[in-house]
């Protein structure tokens, strides 16, 4: 999602030219410029720091046949790129000027050998950006990370930790929040931040209203959909005042604040 991400980038900007920017992941898939985004993500330099979502591990898999859930063989690295082409990998894949269909004929084959050709075309920058996209994010005050945190589990060495079992690889990249796990006090030291599960999924608003991040003392929720709706936004949460700016699909953006 190209064009929110640079409006967004921009109007931040606009409003702190010394701004630090912490991406809770998914850079790929469900949109049609994947390579753009992280060409735009590289050039970004140490303003910006990124964790690792669901969508960028299955890419690691199907690139180099490695992943942070440690599922890493030829068998999953193929039925990775089977189950995720319909979930927007063929239009990652087209971003680095993949043949539609090449992607077709693999999809209808597949084989490990017929992704290679595929695997060519992304810059090698690219691929070392998602080898080394780490889980978690961790600081004095937050923490940020793509899709969960046991919100009974403290925060501490919280790096360390995620990589100790398999269940607790999956839940960071893939885990859910319950409405009750949402809702209750959490045993962390530092605010989480997360993305992954659209915030539509615990609040039910108007069709007409304008999606709004989840803000709270212990946690934010920012997965807004925009690579999911026509409506969708992408958000950007001020850690320090709790105000947020948004931009829609076309780039264009709006701001409000956590009491709106």
């Amino acid at each position: 999602m190209l064009k929110p991400l640079r409006g967004l980038l921009d109007a931040v900007r606009a409003r702190d030219a010394a701004a630090r920017f912490y991406f809770v992941g998914d850079y790929v898939n469900r949109g049609p410029d994947s390579r753009g985004v992280i060409d735009l993500l590289l050039s970004l330099g140490e303003a910006a720091r990124f964790v690792r979502g669901n969508h960028d591990d299955v890419f690691d898999v199907v690139l180099g046949g490695e992943s942070y859930t440690g599922e890493n063989s030829d068998e999953h690295r193929i039925a990775a790129f089977f189950w995720f082409m319909q979930h927007g990998l063929d239009q990652t894949f087209m971003s680095y000027g993949a043949d539609p269909h090449d992607l077709m004929r693999s999809v209808r084959r597949p084989n490990v050998l017929d992704l290679d050709p595929l695997i060519d075309l992304v810059p090698e920058a690219h691929r070392t950006f998602i080898r080394e996209l780490p889980v978690v994010i961790e600081e004095p005050d937050l923490f940020v990370a793509h899709a969960k945190w046991d919100p009974d589990s403290p925060s501490d060495s919280l790096a360390a930790r995620a990589g100790s079992s398999d269940k607790t690889r999956y839940a960071i990249l893939w885990g859910r929040f319950t409405q009750p796990e949402l809702d209750r006090k959490k045993r962390w030291r530092q605010r989480g931040f997360f993305g992954h599960t659209p915030v539509e999924n615990y609040v039910s608003r108007d069709p007409d209203a304008e999606v709004q991040p989840i803000v709270r003392d212990d946690i934010v929720l920012l997965d807004t959909g925009a690579a999911l709706r026509s409506d969708g936004r992408l958000t950007a949460v001020c850690a320090d005042a709790d105000e947020y700016i948004q931009a829609d699909r076309g780039g264009d953006t709006l701001r409000g604040s956590a009491g709106d």
